[in-house]
């Protein structure tokens, strides 16, 4: 008997100490998370954007009079080597300049993506595989493009060296 009134007095204590585990909830169509916004994370968003920048991809490195069309007054722009600009001019030299060895490349993707949808803006993430060069070695650039009211506002860069 001592047994049973012990064992009832220890799990009345145990599930008293416990606290429960909150599970959070993900709105529909969600995934992922964002660092520091608990309350955000990745929805698919719509094509508006992602058509956005593969009209800029067919204008790339031909036309820089449309091209500066495609970006916001106020762009920041970051390239996989480390230079950074905060103006559309000096964005597109930077392009000028690295279209001097002209590789040829292809599109491999784009998606876009919003952690705040209703309050506008998309992440597109696009994917180019570049031909090799005398400077460098066959590559993937990676690009992210935040485009909000139609315009890409900031512009990130990365790449991975194919090893073939």
């Amino acid at each position: 008997m001592k047994q049973i009134v012990l064992i009832g007095f220890f799990s009345l204590f145990v599930s008293g100490c416990t606290k429960e585990v909150e599970t959070v909830k993900k709105p529909e169509n969600s995934n992922g998370f964002v660092s520091n916004y608990e309350d955000y994370s990745w929805h698919i968003s719509g094509q508006a954007s992602v058509d956005l920048v593969v009209n800029l991809d067919k204008v790339w490195g031909k036309d820089y009079s449309a091209m500066k069309t495609f970006f916001s007054d106020t762009a920041s722009f970051s390239f996989a080597e480390g230079d950074l600009y905060n103006s559309v001019d000096d964005f597109i030299e930077h392009v000028k300049d690295q279209m001097e060895e002209n590789a040829g490349w292809t599109m491999d993707y784009a998606f876009a993506v919003d952690i705040a949808p209703g309050e506008g803006g998309d992440w597109v993430n696009a994917a180019y595989t570049v031909d090799a060069t005398k400077s460098e070695p066959k590559r993937v650039i990676y690009e992210w493009y935040y485009v909000r009211d139609g315009k890409i506002q900031n512009f990130l860069q990365s790449k991975r060296v194919v090893l073939e």
